[in-house]
């Protein structure tokens, strides 16, 4: 039997993820990153560098925000309509090259994440 729309069984939100423990919300670290294209980090990639001693290192995720802000401006170039994905390679603060996922979630701003966290 063939359907014209797919019937949605359950989702899985933003703000359940968070609770769960995948996401971190920036706008609960520095509410003036509200304004910004991003709002949840995954907690995979938060790991790659970005919390030394398990705390939060703001001016090395401010420095993955930058990088994450460059790969949309580069890919954007020339597109009509704004696209929800978006991948590239970042500079983590090991000095490591990493690729990372940035995709439109729910809330209509975008989560940053380990390809393997899509």
């Amino acid at each position: 039997m063939s359907s014209d729309s797919e019937t949605v069984i359950d989702v899985y939100t933003s703000e359940q993820a968070e609770e769960d423990g995948f996401l971190v919300d920036l706008t609960k670290i520095n509410p003036a990153w509200s304004k910004g294209l991003f709002n949840y980090v995954t907690t995979n990639l938060l790991s790659k560098g970005y919390m030394p001693n398990d705390q939060l290192s703001i001016p090395c995720i401010l420095d993955l925000l930058n990088q994450a802000l460059n790969i949309v401006r580069l890919r954007s170039k020339g597109f009509k309509e704004f696209d929800t994905f978006f991948s590239g390679h970042v500079e983590l603060p090991t000095g490591e090259k990493q690729q990372i996922f940035i995709e439109q979630n729910e809330t209509g701003k975008f989560t940053i994440m380990l390809p393997e966290d899509r």
